[in-house]
């Protein structure tokens, strides 16, 4: 997954440069990212709820043992005895609540799996996030690293400048002050896209090291930005909430089943004794089977099942608004989506001019100032546009990706790679 780079030291040693990709980060934090692990755990229990619904078609086995010993005697009663005894019984019918347990639980594990699946474009976009803002940190560093090299240049020429008489001492000093800030903005930034990085690591599941490259963005198709329209009306998280829907209406179609009988099929085989054993007891068979059905309904209950029903219509009322206000945020998501993209590529566009005109201007007044025409102030000046243009730029580049991104995510096809 991750590609190895060799740069040789030496003719006898040599150092392996992990580069990580973005489609890499990707692949690792679906495999190791902890917060999505929680998730598929919560689909995994899903399915296990969905196997123990289906238990209750099975038949119930169970196994009993008792012993009395008495100290007083009722009439027809014995200082000991024992019963062992082995039931099996099997529900008949109940109201067909069994069946709807079933599909209740299944709508469960689909809403479950529903949940997954946005959480995993939800973890693929920040993925790109804090990828995409670490290469920003990475630039704003070395664009910040460059503004001080220029002034520590700048600083140079000042101290021969004043040495030979044509500047005053307090351009030095204001040249001075400006390199001692130049360090201070570069030691910011460096501790900046150290975190960048730490966060990165973390949503990768602690699978990256200190010794990782991460390579530039790449036109590749992880941000294609072709979609359709009606991808919208089939977001994971609408179709989650539909499910959780079936789900409520099942489970009102369960506790009708409480207004049917129950009808139970039990078959026993029964050991006596009179003693600790079950093996033998004066006037009881050796053993005795015993078949039994018996029907149970409930007439009355105080209108507990019925009220039940009406909170779970209030539930299926409540979610129905929470898809119809979901399909609204959904379409504000994809339209500001669209506005952010469309200034980003605007801000792209002015950048770059922006950038170009700053390297010009500050050659030029950088051969002003050795020709003696324009002041250090002026030069200062002009390496703070110089810095602030090369700033936006990156801004802005990256600002492109991060709204495709965005602009996928809303689409659900985060994970076009």
């Amino acid at each position: 997954m991750i590609k190895y780079k060799t740069i040789g030291l030496s003719l006898f040693a040599t150092v392996n440069l992990f580069a990580l990709n973005i489609n890499e980060a990707i692949d690792i934090a679906l495999t190791n990212n902890y917060s999505l692990k929680q998730q598929e755990y919560i689909v995994e229990e899903s399915k296990v709820g969905l196997d123990s619904s289906k238990a209750s078609y099975q038949p119930k086995l169970d196994l009993k043992y008792s012993y009395n010993n008495r100290d007083r005697l009722i009439s027809g009663q014995i200082d000991e005895d024992s019963t062992l005894s082995a039931n099996l019984s099997y529900n008949l019918f109940n109201g067909f609540s069994d069946k709807y347990n079933i599909e209740a639980s299944q709508t469960s594990l689909n809403y479950s799996k529903l949940n997954l699946k946005a959480f995993t474009e939800d973890l693929i976009l920040n993925v790109k996030n804090i990828y995409i803002t670490y290469l920003l940190k990475e630039k704003n560093t070395q664009t910040l690293y460059e503004a001080l090299k220029l002034y520590e240049k700048q600083y140079f020429d000042s101290t021969n400048y004043l040495e030979q008489g044509l500047i005053a001492q307090n351009e030095k000093l204001q040249v001075e002050v400006e390199m001692l800030q130049a360090k201070q903005n570069y030691q910011k930034a460096k501790s900046e896209r150290k975190i960048a990085k730490k966060k990165l690591k973390n949503i990768l599941g602690g699978k990256l090291d200190e010794l990782n490259n991460i390579e530039e963005l790449k036109n590749s198709a992880i941000f294609i930005t072709n979609f359709d329209i009606k991808q919208l009306e089939t977001r994971s998280e609408i179709k989650a909430l539909e499910q959780l829907i079936e789900n409520y209406t099942n489970k009102s179609k369960i506790i009708k089943g409480n207004f049917y009988p129950q009808v139970d099929a039990q078959l026993s085989h029964n050991s006596y004794g009179d003693d600790l054993s079950p093996t033998s007891r004066d006037n009881y068979p050796s053993s005795q089977s015993i078949g039994s059905i018996t029907l149970n309904w409930n007439l009355y209950n105080g209108k507990k099942d019925d009220l039940s029903i009406v909170a779970n219509k209030k539930k299926i009322k409540q979610t129905q608004m929470r898809i119809e206000d979901l399909k609204l945020q959904i379409k504000l998501q994809y339209e500001e989506s669209l506005e952010e993209l469309d200034v980003a590529k605007l801000n792209l566009i002015t950048a770059t001019k922006a950038k170009e005109q700053a390297k010009i201007n500050y050659e030029i007044v950088k051969n002003k100032v050795q020709e003696g025409i324009s002041t250090n102030s002026d030069l200062i000046d002009a390496n703070y546009l110089l810095t602030k243009s090369k700033q936006n730029y990156f801004s802005a580049y990256y600002n492109k990706y991060l709204s495709i991104a965005t602009l996928q995510r809303v689409f659900e096809n985060s994970s076009s790679r």
